[in-house]
């Protein structure tokens, strides 16, 4: 947590020292002249892809120590490894801040934004196991021929662990041109926020049927199928707090050049690699990285 705390310090420093040393007082003016305003408003939905921390079986159980499901007996079961990967839905709300001069036009090209971010984080883990023992002993009484019936149980752990965040998000942004038809514009970024929801659900299946020497697949054979049986179990979870180090890049389009309505219209595409820290109070703080992209609506004032 302590080094958590620090690098978003630093961050926040880097942020607000990059927005304070652009647009100087032009000459002869005087600094009473220049103030600040809100010169735009945007939205971004867009979409989340990051490398997901694959949780143990053994995390799982401390997610959830009063499962019932959790707490049976895990013997011969084998880990398929969950997920390392997952992709989920985001969204942004930012107000862009700038200097301006005495005649209340930007004084450079660096806008602070601030606003809040919507975001959602998964975790997942499979365990499986599958008993096979000999059913029945068939003897042809015309060939002599023997077939075997086997009943196969298959028997599997399907565990995830979800969380909505609220987080606060601070960037700068430098813009090539803001007047200019097309621009570009990076910057540097920051959020933090905690947990809205978070929830850890564990759901056990039980699958058997038999199987012949003749035809093994399932199904198939003497018995055929027979039946399945699933339980389910949820819980809801401490909250947690997170938060992310990124870059954002993107191109922004300004819909009209004449009519005024048309000239404060702007649609933009970003992108914001990143660096995500989550601390979850039952398992401690954990490190991704991953990449957030959208279209946006940006209305400038």
């Amino acid at each position: 947590m302590t080094k958590l705390k620090v690098t978003f310090a630093a961050l926040t420093c880097v942020v607000f020292t990059a927005f304070g040393q652009n647009g100087t007082t032009p000459e002869n003016t005087g600094t009473s002249g220049r103030k600040i305003k809100i010169a735009s408003a945007s939205v971004m939905p867009g979409f989340i892809f990051q490398n997901s921390p694959v949780a143990s079986l053994s995390d799982f159980q401390k997610l959830y120590p009063q499962s019932i499901l959790l707490n049976e007996n895990m013997t011969g079961y084998s880990s398929s490894g969950g997920y390392s990967a997952s992709l989920g839905t985001s969204f942004n709300a930012n107000v862009g801040i700038v200097k301006t001069d005495k005649d209340g036009a930007a004084s450079s090209h660096t806008e602070l934004r601030l606003g809040v971010s919507y975001s959602g984080m998964e975790m997942y883990n499979y365990v499986n196991k599958t008993d096979t023992k000999r059913f029945d002993t068939l003897t042809s009484s015309q060939t002599g021929q023997t077939e075997y019936v086997d009943s196969v149980t298959y028997r599997n752990y399907s565990m995830n662990y979800s969380t909505q965040q609220i987080r606060v998000d601070i960037s700068a942004i430098y813009r090539t041109n803001p007047l200019a038809r097309w621009s570009m514009f990076a910057g540097i970024g920051i959020e933090f926020g905690s947990s809205i929801k978070a929830s850890t659900s564990v759901n056990y299946c039980e699958y058997s049927y038999t199987t012949s020497s003749y035809n093994s697949s399932s199904g198939g054979g003497y018995g055929g199928n027979n039946g399945s049986a699933c339980r389910y179990e949820t819980a809801v979870n401490k909250a947690n707090i997170g938060g992310a180090a990124y870059l954002p890049i993107g191109v922004d389009f300004r819909v009209g050049n004449k009519r005024p309505f048309f000239k404060q219209m702007h649609f933009f595409y970003e992108a914001r690699p990143f660096v995500n820290y989550m601390n979850i109070p039952e398992l401690g703080t954990s490190t991704s990285v991953g990449i957030k992209s959208g279209i946006g609506l940006r209305v400038t004032i």
